[in-house]
């Protein structure tokens, strides 16, 4: 008989998620060997709570166990999303990107109040300062004077987003077309790299790691550019739009943003071949390709 979720130590429920949302994204596939010490250094955590996690997903008949092998992950995606809906969510994830949501359709302003925010979310102040200085650390919010914190700006509407994309249309693929285009080859490679962890361990990644990898992929293109002013612009981009980023990533395909690491590959080795009008056309193609995906978002097709 299985044990009742209420009867499930909190951080062994924080496992158990983590299992099934990677599972879910695409992260861990069928077959997929699953041990106590690679989770318990991935989530930072003792392996107690990991090993309780394994036998709870096991009894849901998402893990199978053999004798001295360990577990292996065995069930469908429908499956995936049954035991899925069983677990409750995770209260700072959950608050994490509620404010963000809240922030980006304007039902937060600017400027906030701790004291005013506990009490408008009817949460506990110690779990909304956890949240917030994650956010402060995230870069959507700049700070905190004594009980109020401040926001970022962001790209808060889908015209917004639409000008930006168009805004970097003109300016980041003009940038491969500068005359004093130059790329460091250390910096080059050392940002090839990245893309490529990203692809091939993806689960062993944040929705932070793919946002800062695809910013530093940017700023690198523009930086090479050798124009100020170029560069000044991506980076203020990627600024505005962290917030947007961040709160969308949970939403995205994981095949998604592979699609978007391999596009950053063809880009760059089309740049490490000197092959700069190649890399400007790739670069359009991938920026209209994200492009669009707004316009999906904005018609509730996102993901599908």
């Amino acid at each position: 008989m299985n044990k009742p979720i209420a009867s499930i130590p909190p951080l062994t429920q924080r496992v158990s998620r983590y299992i099934l949302d990677q599972a879910l994204a695409g992260g861990y596939e069928n077959g997929r060997h699953m041990t106590e010490t690679d989770l318990a250094g991935r989530l930072g955590i003792s392996r107690t709570p990991v090993r309780a996690a394994l036998r709870f997903l096991h009894e849901r008949d998402v893990l199978a166990h053999a004798p001295n092998r360990g577990y292996t992950l065995v069930a469908g995606r429908e499956a995936l999303a049954l035991v899925r809906r069983e677990l409750p969510e995770d209260e700072e994830k959950t608050l994490y990107y509620r404010l963000l949501r809240d922030r980006l359709s304007g039902k937060l302003p600017t400027r906030v109040n701790e004291l005013e925010l506990a009490q408008g979310y009817g949460v506990a102040r110690a779990l909304l300062r956890t949240v917030l200085t994650t956010l402060l650390q995230d870069g959507v919010l700049r700070g905190r004077h004594y009980q109020r914190w401040e926001f970022t700006e962001t790209l808060d509407s889908v015209e917004s987003e639409r000008e930006s994309y168009r805004f970097r249309l003109t300016v980041e693929c003009a940038a491969l077309r500068e005359p004093g285009f130059r790329v460091d080859h250390e910096r080059l490679l050392a940002c090839r790299e990245r893309q490529r962890a990203l692809l091939a361990q993806a689960s062993r990644h944040s929705w932070m790691d793919f946002f800062e990898a695809n910013a530093q992929f940017h700023e690198l293109l523009a930086s090479a550019s050798g124009n100020r002013f170029i560069l000044d612009a991506v980076r203020q981009q990627n600024r505005l739009r962290r917030m947007a980023d961040l709160s969308d990533y949970p939403l995205v395909n994981i095949d998604l943003l592979h699609t978007s690491c391999r596009e950053h590959l063809q880009i760059l080795e089309a740049v490490e071949d000197n092959d700069l009008e190649g890399a400007a056309a790739h670069m359009h193609s991938h920026l209209s390709r994200a492009s669009d995906l707004v316009e999906r978002r904005a018609m509730g097709v996102l993901g599908d």
